[in-house]
């Protein structure tokens, strides 16, 4: 028996054909697949790229507003604004450590309920977001407040949110505070990039706070160190440097403005003996008394008292003419007699100001006051 023209293909060969072609079908398949890829590809890069750069901006506005200030408030609520304008989102806080008392204070806040402000008013360290942010140095980040683990959190309690991230504001090392930003939907902060990008965020923000702390210290050092300059260290009133320095500048606003300014001059009678019965100790009460009976007799604000040298004193009182200065005098003088120190009491001296006149003459005239009250038996207002 003869073969048929069309002989048939063999299994094992036709099964390797199908397998060849299924191959091609797939390389076809895959082809197509990169070529759609590619087609694609330029746009998720200028996706990618027009979102970094979004970021980017975002950092550079954030810490361009943080710099601008060295005012701690301005600081903080500048900066949770800006974030949360950015995140497109309107609940948030910052809180700042006390390591002191080992806890976190709620500083400003966007979109709090007052129950969410009594609950997150104060956080111990290592509890809570802020809390546990503040201890471990590291981000926190809750996906979603319905999961079991998320649960145990006080924003659990509050119903409509469902996930947040707390950031620390780090500088130099340490922890100066936490930035809690919270929304209400899950999932919120889930991308890797938006992580970096709060972190960055949040260390800007961290430098930006101790520079406002380091600039309030040395506000203050200076500010202690200007006072101590300008005050005398027994009765802590205005020193002799000082009362030349105020007088110069109320004399000139007087005869500008054309309003009355006088000047007393205070002597403490018979304090050499007073020192020799008493002790210098004693004396040095006495002495304390005086700046007393003159910081109580004036205006505060308005009048200023000096220790202008050994036992004498100076006030300088704009606005008073001579009657009205004369009654400061005499209250200054009958208060001091108030606290009996045996055998003491002041001698005080007045001079309103002649618009003619300089520093030294005014000064001059009410010294000579002075010594002629004090001449006069002493304990006694005597008028120039």
């Amino acid at each position: 028996m003869t073969d048929s023209p069309e002989q048939s293909i063999p299994s094992s060969e036709s099964q390797e054909i199908e397998a060849l072609m299924a191959e091609l079908a797939d390389a076809r398949n895959e082809i197509t697949s990169l070529q759609q890829k590619l087609r694609e590809y330029p746009e998720q890069l200028e996706q990618m790229v027009k979102e970094r750069t979004r970021e980017l901006e975002a950092i550079n506005r954030i810490a361009a507003t943080v710099s601008r200030s060295l005012n701690l408030d301005v600081i903080l609520r500048d900066s949770l604004a800006k974030v949360l304008e950015f995140l497109e989102l309107d609940v948030g806080g910052i809180f700042l450590a006390d390591e002191r008392k080992a806890e976190m204070n709620l500083m400003v806040h966007q979109g709090f309920t007052e129950n969410m402000v009594s609950d997150f008013s104060v956080t111990p360290i290592g509890e809570d977001c802020p809390g546990i942010v503040a201890l471990k140095g590291e981000p926190i980040l809750i996906a979603d407040f319905e999961s079991s683990e998320a649960r145990t959190s006080t924003l659990a309690n509050h119903p409509g949110f469902r996930s947040m991230v707390g950031i620390p504001l780090e500088s130099k090392g340490r922890v100066r505070g936490v930035l809690c930003v919270i929304s209400r939907e899950k999932d919120r902060f889930a991308a890797e990039e938006m992580m970096d990008m709060l972190v960055t965020i949040g260390s800007e923000i961290g430098v930006a706070i101790e520079n406002a702390w380091l600039y309030e210290k040395s506000f203050a050092h200076s500010k202690k160190m200007e006072e101590l300059s300008m005050t005398d260290s027994l009765t802590h009133l205005y020193n002799r440097r000082h009362f030349y320095r105020r007088l110069k500048e109320e004399m000139a606003r007087a005869k500008r403005q054309k309003h009355p300014l006088s000047l007393l001059v205070v002597d403490l009678d018979n304090l050499k003996d007073y020192n020799d019965k008493h002790g210098h100790v004693k004396g040095d009460e006495a002495l304390r008394g005086v700046a007393e009976a003159i910081t109580a007799s004036i205006r505060q604000d308005v009048d200023t008292g000096y220790r202008y040298g050994g036992d004498e004193f100076a006030v300088i009182l704009p606005y008073s003419d001579e009657k009205e200065a004369a009654e400061v005098g005499e209250r200054i003088r009958k208060t001091f007699e108030d606290f009996a120190f045996p055998k003491t009491s002041l001698s005080v001296g007045l001079a309103q100001l002649d618009y003619e006149e300089e520093v030294d003459d005014l000064v001059s005239r009410a010294d000579t006051a002075m010594y002629m009250a004090k001449n006069s038996g002493g304990n006694r207002v005597h008028r120039a």
